[in-house]
């Protein structure tokens, strides 16, 4: 995923300049898509599992580690997103 988003923008012609955001963005991004996935797999699976209280605890711990992660990722994402979109509005403005 990270190096689709990569691809993608570079295709467009994203400038060198923002290389470091462009780095940043696709690694949170891919991490981002791979966390929600994860996500959704330990929730699915603390509601399939056979319910006693200590297995409950370990899927809750498991899902706010998830969490977690994907907290980090929605922090560290929002400086490079906005460059990136200020950058492509100031394009689409230009055309």
């Amino acid at each position: 995923m990270a190096h689709g988003v990569v691809i993608k923008l570079k295709e467009l012609g994203l400038p060198e300049s923002l290389n470091d955001e462009l780095a940043h963005l696709s690694t949170d991004l891919g991490d981002l898509w791979g966390a929600q996935k994860e996500l959704a797999e330990r929730l699915e699976g603390m509601l399939e599992s056979a319910g006693d209280w200590h297995e409950i605890g370990d899927c809750l711990v498991d899902l706010r580690a998830s969490i977690e992660h994907i907290n980090w990722h929605v922090k560290s994402v929002k400086r490079p997103l906005n460059k990136i979109a200020r950058f492509a509005y100031q394009q689409d403005v230009s055309d």
